[in-house]
């Protein structure tokens, strides 16, 4: 696969950084340093830092720990948070990765950002669902408006619609899209999963048509159902077209900002490029924080710690559930999510969600998201996006009472 031809013009003219690039030096025996422009580390305001985790293990960050955390990184990692990463993902996913295909992220937002940078010029095309993830349409908007929208249903992104689209594409000999953009697990905001079958027609199309894939999956280990992970799209690539996101903000603290992207060799040291030329690196003081927590847990317990989270979830999707089937119109539609955090409500034809919320919200006071923001076709008007995540089960039940007597006042219009 020519990486290089798929870029985007932008990211042809991206190089180095002659200083970034010496650091590999610095970690030579008996190097004496006189290059770049490190603080000195008895500048540093801390002396040492405690950190108690749940359940009651503590770790303290001193001494080189600390300073190395304090200081200057390099782009792609810290050194010793990225050989627990590897290990992470071979355990979680099966997939080895090398050290030359993994670059920490400040959480996975920004690595949707990279990829439409390095990817798409202002007439490419990138794939999505319909509906989709405002949030990546946000960053691929900024550099391209063209979308090539593939249905959601209950098995996820409709692979033989896509199949279609594309053979419509190549039959006309237009440009292909750059990448098809997917959230297997949990969508955001479908609720639902890409199924096994779909997962591996996908890479079959993205092999036939020469596409990369951008395999977001901050909801995968957030499961509402006992049972097993479905193979990744990373795991079914046998000719690394996948450009896999994995976050930690839904498994461990989203306000560190903490995510990484694995990919092929050559893709992640674009993805290293971009971030000398934008932040540097991700916060060694927060992947440091992570370190320690990995260090401090074998990777049964942190399973088992998100498995824990994952129950407080499936009590609250089930009382989303069943508050649904007795407070709204029978003619309200909806999956039932089996991971993540949403349920996606199709209401009548009929019905605006956005004149729904103006009008109703605030004096009913229930906030659901209205469908348009998750469309790019002007579409999912008659959608609301509803969260589960953060309220509790009498909150739920009130919430959707509210949410059914507005869909009647809209009704009844």
């Amino acid at each position: 696969m020519n990486i290089q031809a798929k870029l985007s013009r932008r990211a042809l003219g991206l190089g180095p950084s002659p200083i970034r690039e010496l650091l590999k030096f610095m970690k030579i025996e008996g190097m004496i340093s006189l290059g770049g422009g490190y603080p000195n580390p008895d500048t540093f305001a801390f002396e040492r830092i405690n950190i108690e985790f749940k359940g009651g293990r503590r770790v303290t960050i001193e001494g080189s720990d600390l300073a190395a955390a304090s200081q200057y990184g390099p782009s792609d990692a810290h050194g010793p948070l990225k050989r627990q990463l590897i290990e992470w993902h071979r355990r979680k996913d099966g997939v080895a990765l090398e050290e030359s295909r993994i670059v920490v992220l400040n959480g996975s937002q920004e690595g949707l950002f990279i990829m439409a940078y390095l990817f798409a010029n202002a007439e490419d095309g990138i794939i999505v669902c319909e509906p989709t993830y405002p949030g990546a349409l946000t960053a691929f908007r900024a550099f391209t408006k063209n979308f090539v929208a593939i249905p959601l249903d209950a098995e996820g992104m409709n692979t033989g619609v896509l199949e279609e689209k594309l053979a419509r594409i190549e039959k006309a000999r237009a440009p292909m899209p750059k990448f098809i953009y997917t959230i297997p697990s949990g969508h955001n905001p479908g609720g639902v999963a890409l199924s096994g079958q779909r997962r591996e027609h996908m890479i079959r199309l993205a092999n036939r048509h020469d596409l990369l894939v951008l395999e977001d999956d901050p909801y995968q280990l957030i499961k509402l159902e006992d049972t097993p992970l479905l193979p990744t799209l990373q795991s079914l690539d046998t000719e690394q077209r996948v450009v896999r996101l994995d976050s930690f903000s839904k498994i461990f603290a989203p306000g560190l900002r903490l995510g990484y992207a694995s990919g092929s060799e050559e893709i992640m040291r674009c993805f290293v490029l971009f971030k000398q030329a934008s932040n540097l690196h991700t916060s060694m003081f927060i992947q440091e924080l992570l370190r320690k927590y990995l260090e401090a847990h074998t990777h049964e317990e942190v399973r088992e710690h998100i498995a824990g989270n994952c129950r407080i979830y499936r009590n609250n999707r089930d009382a989303m559930l069943d508050a649904a089937s007795r407070h709204l119109p029978p003619d309200v539609k909806y999956n039932i999510p089996r991971a993540g955090m949403f349920i996606w409500f199709e209401l009548p034809a009929s019905c605006d969600a956005k004149r729904m919320t103006d009008a109703h919200c605030e004096r009913l006071k229930v906030l659901l998201v209205p469908g348009g923001a998750f469309s790019t076709q002007d579409g999912c008007r008659n959608c609301m996006r509803a969260s589960f995540s953060l309220v509790t089960p009498a909150e739920i039940e009130e919430g959707i009472r509210r949410f059914g007597e507005m869909i009647r006042l809209e009704m009844s219009k």
